[in-house]
């Protein structure tokens, strides 16, 4: 009479569990990165979202500041904190051109001014800064 084995082995078990623990542990990362990269994703499509109200009223401020070479301003905005600065990098007057009453040349003042602005927004751990130029025309 033979004896017939039922059950498993413990080499058995302990590799059923290695297996699972390896495919529990795999999951789990791939979930907690998913989560990780929704959070940035939300993050920068907010910050995003009001960088064109931001870029609005810094173009206004740098029309409306027509006697300073530098303009700075913070503050915040749906719970973004910001600040931006912009140095004039270079201004110019449009080309002389002929009088049509006497025929002489008339010459301009400057009128147009290149701005370099630094802005940078951010919220609890997140910042971005953006570096971009504005071209303003007026009277300086």
């Amino acid at each position: 009479m033979s004896r017939r084995q039922t059950g498993f082995t413990l080499i058995e078990v302990l590799i059923a569990a290695t297996i699972l623990f390896a495919v529990i542990g795999v999951v789990s990362q791939t979930y907690r990165g998913a989560t990780i990269s929704s959070a940035k994703a939300t993050r920068s499509a907010e910050l995003l979202g009001i960088t064109p109200l931001l870029l609005d009223t810094i173009r206004f401020r740098l029309k409306m500041e027509p006697k300073l070479r530098a303009v700075e301003d913070e503050g915040v905005l749906n719970e973004f904190v910001f600040n931006w600065r912009a140095q004039v990098t270079q201004n110019g007057a449009p080309p002389s051109r002929l009088s049509p009453e006497d025929g002489g040349m008339v010459s301009f003042d400057n009128k147009f001014y290149l701005w370099d602005v630094e802005l940078t927004i951010s919220k609890d751990d997140y910042s971005q800064t953006f570096q971009f130029q504005e071209l303003t025309w007026g009277t300086q």
